[in-house]
């Protein structure tokens, strides 16, 4: 169905619980009770679907973000282009300074490489991973790939170690999925087919006798970029840490783009037709955004209650690409709903739709998120 046809885009966002915390011998992967719904309806209110209504939205659409709660099980991400959760601010702090030649700076204050990456944007990599050649005991840097090594109770540079069974481990190691960060605009394309059968998510690179093995044979590198038409651009002085959801995994908020003030970084838009599939259904990119001055060692991790960091930061974003149209968006955040010190919005060459978060309200006045669809040309999140 045509996204002329649709007068009314519902996004139901549910409140997030507790995923799986990286502890030895969980049985269980403890996901987040929450999801995602995409409703449409036609101009008379009657229920429509279709693979082209899933993420589309029109000049005339109208988008309205409520709250449901559904079982663990039903999904572990967002379906299709519809991010879930965050919604936060507090004062904005325009600057002067802009620069959009800038590009993605920062780096782990520990790992072995920059967590900018080692490719400059857009360029492919060009040396294939070797299976049964590198240890478990770290993640193989380079060629996209990056280490983050803040997080608590993992070692190695991995952003999640676990078996099909949801048993996590502080090490990579035999019979266990490693899963591993990209650099700001590329996607890890390592995870294995068959899934497991309770729900939960695997992916990354597979542990055997010490060695480790691409789950995905049908792919030579672990990282790919996305489409190059959408990035993140400051118009602020101050940094900030945008923290993408490791997925397939644990769903956890540990994949870094950090996010310079005055400057520029790509944003990892998905392939939603060709992506990963949960249960058949498309998947998209979700970011957590921290409050600006956050650092990525601070914000990209799964936050405690109140802290306003990693799970409980202000704003969250979704992008991905279906059908040959890009949907990008603002949800709120049930765990916060303080205004965030930055406005948001987001503008392109052909959008169709008005979305910006400012002063703690979406598009001027209310507290739904928005969605927008990009026809062509290019696009951005600006932050100002």
């Amino acid at each position: 169905m045509k996204s002329s046809v649709l007068s009314l885009l519902t996004i139901a966002a549910s409140a997030l619980a507790a995923p799986l915390q990286h502890q030895h011998h969980h049985h269980q992967q403890e996901k987040r009770a929450a999801v995602t719904k995409v409703v449409y309806v036609d101009g008379s209110g009657n229920t429509v679907t279709g693979p082209t209504a899933s993420a589309s939205a029109s000049a005339s659409a109208q988008s309205t973000v409520t709250s449901s709660s559904s079982s663990p099980d039903e999904t572990t991400q967002q379906d299709e282009t519809s991010s879930s959760v965050s919604t936060s601010s507090s004062s904005s702090s325009p600057s002067s300074s802009e620069d959009n030649s800038s590009s993605e700076t920062g780096s782990s204050s520990t790992g072995s490489s920059s967590i900018a990456g080692d490719l400059k944007a857009f360029v492919n990599p060009t040396e294939k991973f070797e299976d049964g050649v590198h240890s478990c005991d770290s993640v193989v840097t380079g060629q996209g790939v990056i280490a983050v090594d803040w997080l608590s109770g993992l070692n190695g540079g991995w952003t999640t170690i676990m078996n099909q069974n949801g048993d996590t481990s502080s090490t990579c190691k035999d019979g266990y999925y490693c899963s591993y960060a990209c650099q700001a605009g590329m996607s890890k394309t390592q995870w294995p087919s068959e899934q497991p059968s309770n729900g939960i998510s695997v992916g990354g690179l597979y542990c055997k006798n010490g060695k480790l093995y691409r789950s995905n044979q049908d792919e030579d590198y672990l990282c790919s970029w996305g489409s190059n038409n959408v990035q993140f651009d400051s118009q602020i002085s101050k940094d900030v840490a945008i923290c993408r959801t490791d997925y397939p995994g644990s769903e956890n908020m540990n994949i870094p783009t950090l996010l310079s003030g005055g400057g520029s970084a790509p944003v990892a838009v998905v392939d939603s037709d060709n992506y990963y599939n949960w249960k058949g259904g498309k998947t998209s990119t979700q970011y957590y955004v921290n409050n600006a001055g956050v650092s990525v060692e601070d914000g990209c991790v799964w936050g405690s209650s109140g802290s306003g960091v990693g799970n409980w930061a202000p704003v969250v974003l979704g992008a991905g690409t279906t059908n040959g149209k890009t949907y990008l968006s603002l949800i709120p955040n049930p765990n916060n709903t303080e205004k965030p010190n930055y406005n948001i919005k987001i503008e392109g060459d052909d959008v169709n739709g008005d979305c910006k978060y400012e002063n703690g309200k979406y598009n001027g006045s209310g507290s739904d998120g928005c969605t927008v669809t990009v026809n062509s040309g290019d696009a951005k999140f600006v932050f100002y």
